[in-house]
């Protein structure tokens, strides 16, 4: 018989009294069990057992009898009330054994099916944790609390920078489940705190008050942590949208670059230096510049998300420019250098955060620009 590797299909157990209708951030355990199968690769699901079944109006998901489970292809078995990592067990060859969720060759469901309850008396109520392949049933208040923190521990990624890591990515898992319960869509946030960062620009400009700058800085901050908000909402509820990739690439850059912008007009009123006025808005200029060709290149890739443009500067180390970028892009993750910045201009030294951006901003631009032209060549 031929053992494919290859998984497909589910099937999903439904016992007696079970959990599926229960909301955990956002979603009830049923739609976000079809949710996350569909995440999966999962095409078609069976459902087995007399309880409740899962629903879900968004997952893309064909329904069909148990009979129509191919038996030559490897079968995903689940309860209807498990939580768990679609990253980790989206992977056929995956074991687990005990978990409530496990892949099998569709030959051996049929022992499953037998007695559907039996086989998850048999096996744990699943394993939680931060790490990947966490699997939790869940049945009451206790095992409801202990799925939210997977899912919430599960939003930390290996790319996160230092502050992100110890206090960004804290305090926005704080406020993300508060948000969710609004309703509100991702895009609606997204937006507001990029209104958030503008404002922390406008505050820049009022440089004469002690106050102003402390606000200012406070405010660059709170985009910063706020920004990550957004993009959790939309993992745990399953909202992603392409208009969310370029609100949210736009929104940082608003938030950046008129905060560089506010700081030098700031210090060019204060101090009466004109030539602060001619360097903030040229930097504004060569920033925007930057981004545009960074836009136009995400525009062909058919993408809003500003990672997905290949890096071929910081990641060659043969130059000594490709050394240099490196070591900038280290330095320049967006959640440390919006930290130092706002620290500098809430200690009254907007002067040195203007530096610090501008500093930035030119060599940015070339990298940009070598990058875009690297790129052009591969595609071509």
């Amino acid at each position: 018989m031929a053992d494919n590797k290859h998984g497909s299909q589910a099937i999903i157990l439904c016992p007696t009294g079970s959990w599926v209708e229960h909301r955990l951030l956002g979603l009830t355990i049923g739609e976000r069990l079809l949710l996350s199968l569909a995440a999966c690769g999962i095409e078609k699901a069976a459902f087995a057992g007399t309880g409740p079944r899962p629903e879900s109006g968004q997952a893309a998901i064909e329904v069909v009898e148990l009979s129509d489970i191919d038996r030559l292809e490897h079968v995903m078995v689940l309860a209807a009330d498990v939580v768990f990592d679609k990253s980790a067990w989206a992977d056929p060859s995956r074991r687990d054994e005990g978990a409530p969720i496990c892949w099998m060759p569709g030959a051996y469901i049929e022992s499953v099916l037998a007695d559907p309850d039996l086989w998850l008396t048999k096996r744990s109520p699943g394993k939680a944790g931060s790490g990947p392949g966490f699997a939790v049933r869940v049945g009451d208040r206790n095992s409801a609390r202990t799925a939210r923190r997977s899912l919430l521990d599960s939003l930390r990624k290996p790319i996160d920078g230092f502050v992100s890591r110890h206090l960004n990515r804290h305090l926005s898992l704080a406020i993300t489940p508060l948000l969710i319960r609004t309703g509100w869509r991702p895009n609606t946030f997204t937006v507001i705190f990029a209104l958030v960062g503008i404002a922390s620009g406008l505050m820049a400009v009022f440089a004469e008050y002690w106050w102003s700058l402390v606000a200012a800085g406070l405010l660059f901050q709170a985009q910063s942590v706020l920004d990550g908000c957004d993009g959790e909402m939309a993992r745990l509820t399953y909202r992603f949208s392409h208009l969310g990739q370029w609100l949210d690439s736009i929104g940082d850059d608003l938030t950046n670059y008129i905060f560089c912008l506010g700081l030098a007009l700031g210090q060019a009123r204060v101090s009466g230096e004109n030539w602060l006025y001619i360097f903030g808005g040229l930097t504004f200029i060569f920033q925007w510049a930057a981004s545009g060709i960074n836009y136009r290149r995400m525009i062909i890739m058919g993408t809003g998300d500003l990672l997905a443009i290949p890096d071929t500067v910081t990641t060659r180390n043969d130059t000594i420019f490709g050394k240099f970028m490196g070591f900038m892009r280290v330095l320049s993750k967006r959640d440390v250098f919006v930290f130092i910045v706002a620290v500098f201009t809430a200690a009254q030294l907007p002067l040195v955060a203007f530096f610090i951006f501008a500093g930035g901003t030119y060599p940015t631009f070339l990298a940009v620009l070598v990058n875009d032209i690297r790129v052009s060549r591969m595609t071509a």
